[in-house]
């Protein structure tokens, strides 16, 4: 089973990945090919910005995923600063994964209902007419992807509690022998 999902894993990633490399492409390229027409050909790019804005959310929420994964998102772990003691920062980081699931709970159930309120007005962009759900697909799915890896760190958070609580229980046996 664990190999399944690390496979699983592995191709999430690549699909991250590939989002990630594409939508900053697209962004970049739209940004320059929008600057060129503006200012040497004197032509304006009627709607860029919806686009731009399209494929940026996708590469900015796809990339919160992939930090999420990787847990290397912003954080404001102090607790390092102020002891060593293994099994406090243990702690700690159970208090904060546990805090960040409620959280992402919270965001995905304001996605759910922001989703739900939009569906039948079926908003889209002025200029292009382009649907709005193309920018809100993301969102949504960023947020749910960060509630599985939060599950997953909140596990892993519990687990190193109990393995420094194992090892100090075995520490204080074996030294009384």
């Amino acid at each position: 089973m664990t190999k399944v999902i690390i496979k699983i894993d592995k191709i999430l990633q690549y699909i991250y990945d590939s989002i990630i490399i594409i939508t900053g492409s697209i962004v970049t390229l739209l940004i320059i090919v929008g600057a060129f027409m503006r200012y040497v050909l004197k032509i304006d790019f009627y709607g860029s910005e919806e686009i731009i804005l399209i494929f940026g959310y996708w590469l900015y929420f796809i990339g919160s995923i992939s930090a999420a994964r990787a847990k290397s998102h912003l954080n404001a772990n102090m607790v390092t600063v102020f002891t060593r003691n293994k099994k406090v920062i243990a702690i700690a980081n159970v208090v904060m994964d546990v805090i960040s699931l409620a959280i992402c709970i919270l965001a995905i159930k304001w996605c759910a209902d922001y989703w739900n309120w939009t569906f039948p007005l079926r908003p889209k962009t002025s200029v292009h007419k382009i649907p709005l759900y193309l920018q809100q697909l993301p969102m949504c799915l960023s947020f749910l992807m960060w509630g599985l890896y939060l599950i997953r760190d909140c596990y892993n958070s519990i687990r190193n509690v109990k393995d420094i609580n194992s090892a100090a229980q075995a520490s204080a046996e074996g030294g009384n022998r």
